[in-house]
């Protein structure tokens, strides 16, 4: 309950209110309001923000209940959009399922690590650990955010590694693939729009800037600069779950970064320029109204679906492996290492935010580490 009462210093609210965390009895309050309606606006919005705020004591409510207000209340201001719909997903189609008729505190270390080893039976080690994740950040919020349980139960849970040799390795084209896939990503014979080369363009982008698939598409000709050879990358195209592509920012503030391009790419976009024109007027396509470098014949954003699978379609053609779009940024990666780039060099070219995220693809490729006893055999004779 709120009341209200004149100061000297204006209006001021006093909220008295049970702690859920702690049982006990509290009060907040708040003066220099000019008027007593702004008061009793701010005392409505305060409690409102209490009541939000608060979940069952001693572990009594239910996980269904408290993961739904956990990741609307508290995850989906702090985190990116795509962040917390993975989450979100997560969340509703795995573990509310399983444990959302249960109290916080009914969950055991046995039971939850049973349902682990079933997961597995079903998802992959990486889908795995990811879900996992997602319930004990909640149940860790749980003890030490808002002190409704006392331990967690998910302490040293095992979740068993994926035996393939390939899981977890680097996928990549070398130089010559790479060259295959390129050159093949035109229209095939008696394709509906022979003369469009906006997927040559996109991938041969992808692959020469490391950029990912999302920064790429929701790129627009101002973004790039191709007398100076340079392209900006200030934003990224995602696609939320049931909605409508929206651009958002990048995945860090590390990812905000310019690039330089090649000669290669800079001819190659020089090109794509003046043939996206020709392709709308000889097809009737939409034009962007936003300017898009890539976008479909609407005039819309190209869909990532879409892309990854033309992608798929053109490695089945040529017998290529069939990779992802991403694929095409840990080519560059790697190309960029062999080369004899540095590693900060790369690390900022891809908008890591971390060196050690750009340290990985050391251990993927022989060459990098053939030069290096090279250059020492040399550097001793």
């Amino acid at each position: 309950m709120a009341s209200f009462r004149k100061r000297k210093k204006g209006w001021e609210y006093r909220i008295s209110y049970v702690d859920r965390r702690t049982g006990k009895y509290r009060i907040k309050s708040k003066s220099g309001f000019k008027t007593k309606k702004e008061a009793e606006l701010a005392a409505a919005a305060e409690e409102l923000t209490l009541e939000e705020r608060g979940f069952a004591e001693n572990g009594d409510e239910l996980i269904s209940t408290y993961l739904e207000k956990w990741l609307e209340t508290f995850k989906r201001p702090a985190v990116k959009l795509n962040t917390y719909l993975v989450q979100e997903r997560n969340a509703r189609l795995n573990i509310i399922p399983r444990w959302g008729n249960y109290r916080l505190k009914d969950i055991t270390r046995t039971e939850y690590q049973q349902w682990i080893n079933e997961l597995r039976d079903h998802y992959s080690e990486g889908t795995v650990r990811r879900i996992h994740s997602i319930f004990t950040s909640a149940i860790n919020d749980a003890i030490h955010e808002f002190q409704i349980l006392r331990e967690s139960p998910l302490k040293k849970i095992k979740i068993r590694k994926d035996e393939s040799e390939d899981t977890g390795k680097i996928k990549f084209f070398t130089i010559s693939k790479l060259n295959r896939f390129l050159t093949a990503c035109v229209p095939v014979k008696n394709a509906k729009y022979q003369h469009s080369r906006h997927y040559y363009a996109l991938f041969t982008l992808l692959a020469r800037t490391g950029l990912r698939i999302g920064e790429a598409l929701a790129l627009t000709w101002e973004d790039i600069d191709l007398k100076a050879g340079t392209l900006s990358v200030t934003k990224t195209l995602i696609y939320p779950l049931n909605s409508d592509p929206r651009v958002t920012t990048p995945k860090s503030r590390s990812s905000i970064r310019t690039i330089k391009l090649d000669q290669e790419t800079v001819r190659v976009m020089k090109d794509y320029h003046v043939n996206q024109q020709e392709t709308i007027l000889m097809y009737g396509f939409k034009r962007s109204e936003l300017n898009l470098v890539f976008h479909q014949q609407d005039g819309r954003w190209l869909r990532i679906n879409v892309v990854r699978e033309y992608m798929k379609e053109v490695c089945r053609r040529i017998g290529l492996p069939q990779l992802s779009p991403h694929a095409l940024r840990h080519s560059h990666a790697v190309h960029l290492l062999e080369a004899g780039a540095t590693i900060k060099y790369v690390a900022e070219r891809l908008g890591h935010s971390s060196i050690k995220t750009t340290e990985k693809y050391l251990h993927v490729t022989k060459k990098i580490e053939k030069d290096a006893l090279t250059l020492y055999e040399q550097y001793v004779r």
